[in-house]
């Protein structure tokens, strides 16, 4: 087993695969993140944050052709719309199939996917074969913690969660959120 804190690109590949909670830079904030299909480390999440059930996670993907393995077809315009923002800091809401495991689905039918550009995540994804939640490194409510060891001495009683020691992006405030099939900013 790898020490909690701080981790190398190797060691947070090996933390996250083992079902445990990774904090990782991301295009402008820090986050939580897990391996989205471990259905107990993506509840745990919800533990850690104390985050309502009833809010679903963004999930992080290595490319869009992962998106579709998990999304309702995607009409060509709409794809050529994704390709143009994708990798990126942009979020998009997007339906999802019926065969994805239950714990992801939500009374919306859509999930919350990006496709990022910031380098520590396509490194990690390039040995790291799935997809991953991404949500804010804090409890809900509160602010936003700013690097690894804050988050650390946050979260202090948790052993299942270590940090990425990589930095942040040059973004200053989270993704923007759109929902695909609307074309509806959700968060700007």
């Amino acid at each position: 087993m790898v020490d909690q804190n701080p981790l190398n690109l190797d060691q947070s590949i090996e933390w996250i695969s083992s079902g445990k909670i990774l904090a990782h830079p991301t295009e402008g904030v820090w986050g939580l993140g897990c391996d989205a299909l471990n259905k107990e480390a993506y509840l745990n999440l919800f533990k850690l944050k104390k985050r309502s059930s009833k809010k679903s996670f963004i999930l992080l993907a290595s490319s869009i052709q992962i998106v579709k393995k998990f999304s309702k077809p995607i009409d060509h315009k709409d794809e050529i719309f994704l390709n143009d923002h994708w990798p990126g800091p942009v979020t998009f809401l997007i339906k999802y199939k019926e065969s994805i495991p239950d714990h992801l689905k939500n009374n919306t039918g859509k999930l919350a996917f990006r496709v990022s550009n910031h380098y520590p995540l396509k490194a990690l994804f390039k040995v790291f074969n799935s997809v991953m939640v991404s949500t804010s490194a804090n409890i809900s409510g509160k602010q936003v913690l700013n690097n690894g060891p804050e988050i650390i001495k946050t979260f202090a009683n948790n052993k299942h969660l270590a940090y990425y020691d990589e930095k942040l992006g040059k973004e200053t405030k989270p993704t923007t959120i759109i929902d695909l099939h609307t074309r509806e900013i959700i968060r700007p």
